[in-house]
């Protein structure tokens, strides 16, 4: 059930009792490709909150709508009895500051709240830590939480070393893994063609940070040796266009920018794609590491976040720390020259993620912790 910026859309015979807050669904992003693909709010007793939308306002307009949807917020709160309020930041500036304000508000009024942290910057870590002013709205907020999900037990040390409290409640999970379209996956025939044609996927926003640059760098070294082989960009971002620049301006061959992927454009590249390539700086855990997983791709990425907790040097994929690009041509030489080490791979993360990571194992999970709160 979702609440929208202009109603409410209430369950008349189970009222809702657990709200969610997402940004708009229709963003791309990691958030809400998440609960785009979990639909909680369709379980009975969970409604959205949309703390976003996609309308790029700004100046007065931005801080208008800002105010708006806190309003909006304090009255669904008064109007709605819900017993646990379920928030969504990263740590970094802007999720800080917004989200911040909303859990003092739920809190105000007496709410549970469960905070799950979905991305995270170190260097905004370290300006938390270095204000007092950010320090003390950090204690006051989300260091006051009655329950948080984190990606790994990483990210629960560096909570606890901020101040939230030692005998404060956790749980480990994960992102998602979009499995509307595994049912359809060949795994065999995907194996079988990677002798003649390798295709590595980067399947996220596309920005510097994302590590789009440096997925076009490693895969021009590769192309030099590997010449029948192609990089999908799938995704749209603020360095969509530069991106595309680069890579004409480069002259590297063989890459194909789709934008952004949904129904059977995402279909048809988790299907076909032999390899996911995802070099990025700085990460919780991205939906694209377990859906590429899923439909059998080994994992060339950057040791960042939790992603060392689900991608093993060298069994199912591979992961360095380096922003060199030369580094991860290496990594895509190697399993381009071993077909029989690509096979392991591809089965283990089709494997492991059919275990774990599907639609429906995550959902489970997470409704369970909602009864636990």
């Amino acid at each position: 059930m979702m609440v929208s910026e202009n109603h409410i859309l209430v369950n008349r015979q189970e009222p809702a009792k657990i709200l969610v807050l997402v940004p708009d669904l229709s963003l791309s992003g990691g958030v809400s490709g998440y609960y785009n693909t979990l639909k909680l709010d369709v379980s009975a007793g969970v409604d959205y909150f949309f703390v976003n939308d996609a309308r790029n306002k700004k100046g007065v307009l931005l801080l208008l709508r800002v105010i708006k949807n806190y309003i909006r917020f304090f009255l669904l709160l008064i109007r709605k009895n819900y017993s646990l309020i379920h928030f969504n930041p990263s740590l970094d500036r802007k999720s800080f500051y917004r989200d911040a304000l909303f859990i003092i508000i739920a809190r105000g009024l007496g709410r549970k709240t469960l905070v799950f942290f979905r991305g995270w910057l170190d260097e905004y870590e370290k300006k938390i830590i270095k204000s007092k002013l950010r320090s003390f709205l950090f204690q006051i907020s989300f260091a006051k939480a009655n329950r948080y999900i984190v990606l790994s037990s990483h990210f629960k040390k560096k909570l606890l070393a901020m101040g939230v409290p030692q005998n404060a409640e956790f749980n480990i999970e994960t992102t998602v893994a979009d499995s509307r379209y595994v049912g359809e996956l060949d795994l065999q025939k995907k194996i079988d063609s990677f002798v003649d044609k390798k295709i590595f996927l980067y399947l996220s926003r596309i920005e510097k940070e994302k590590g789009i640059f440096l997925a076009l760098d490693a895969f021009k070294i590769f192309f030099e040796k590997n010449p029948g082989s192609c990089l999908i960009v799938a995704g749209e971002g603020k360095d969509l266009e530069a991106a595309i620049k680069y890579a004409r301006d480069k002259h590297i061959s063989s890459v194909e920018f789709l934008g952004h992927v949904e129904g059977e454009k995402k279909k048809r590249v988790l299907l076909q794609s032999h390899i996911m390539l995802f070099p990025s700086y700085s990460e919780g855990l991205p939906n694209c590491i377990l859906e590429g997983m899923l439909y059998g791709m080994p994992v060339i990425s950057r040791a960042t976040g939790a992603i060392p907790d689900i991608i093993v040097q060298g069994e199912n994929g591979y992961i360095t720390e380096s922003f060199e690009p030369h580094i991860f041509a290496e990594f895509m030489h190697q399993l381009a020259c071993n077909a029989e080490l690509y096979r392991t791979m591809a089965e283990t993360n089709h494997r492991k993620a059919g275990n774990n990571y599907t639609t429906e194992k995550v959902r489970s999970r997470i409704i369970k912790i909602y009864s636990e709160c």
